[in-house]
């Protein structure tokens, strides 16, 4: 039984696949093959618009089968899905303070000379190394538990497998660009789920 507030949430993530979900598929391109790239430098985000383009309206085309089937949602489902989409808003919001637009599509990962290309430890980065994939995969989740839609969750799913191979393609190339700064790094803060650090007791003066 569909309600009366499906087709709403139904468009917002179908919205939300066609903008973010061939964002993975395009870094696998690159990031494997990011010296060949470069040479084009920021030419190279044309190949980005048939990625797009294809992706989106292949969903829209298969729409009515992403949504046909539903697990039944219940206290439960409605709670993930707030919460996992809440967090994602933050992660985002915590995101856009530190890098501006440019950083943030990926600009200086094909002009390694330009200033701003290092590594990042500044606010949410101090916590998690790839916060922007974190919060991709967090809100398509969160998205898939409130429809319910059972081709919300592949794609959720697809997203996450897909970001688990993409991450450490992208630090492989930041361990070659930055060397023993960025394994520093790595070593101190986790790829996607922060470390809860106890605070230490202050010492009793003798």
């Amino acid at each position: 039984m569909v309600s009366w507030y499906d087709p709403t949430l139904d468009a917002v993530a179908l919205l939300y696949a066609v903008l973010f979900f061939p964002v993975p598929l395009f870094w696998l391109a690159f990031h494997p093959f990011i010296a060949f790239w470069r040479r084009f430098g920021s030419w190279s985000y044309w190949v980005a618009l048939p990625v797009w383009v294809i992706s989106g309206v292949t969903l829209v085309a298969l729409r009515q089968t992403l949504f046909v089937g539903r697990i039944p949602r219940n206290v439960l489902t409605w709670v993930l899905g707030i919460g996992l989409v809440s967090v994602g808003i933050g992660l985002n919001r915590c995101v856009e303070h530190e890098f501006s637009w440019r950083r943030l599509i990926g600009i200086p990962e094909l002009h390694r000379t330009r200033p701003g290309s290092g590594v990042i430890r500044s606010g949410i980065y101090a916590r998690v190394r790839h916060p922007r994939y974190l919060e991709f995969m967090l809100t398509f989740l969160g998205l898939a538990f409130l429809t319910g839609a059972k081709g919300i969750f592949l794609l959720a799913f697809a997203t996450i497998l897909l970001y688990l191979i993409v991450a450490p393609l992208e630090e492989r190339e930041l361990r070659q660009s930055c060397g023993e700064e960025y394994d520093a790094y790595a070593r101190e803060v986790p790829r996607f789920f922060p470390r809860w650090r106890r605070k230490s007791k202050p010492r009793k003066l003798s």
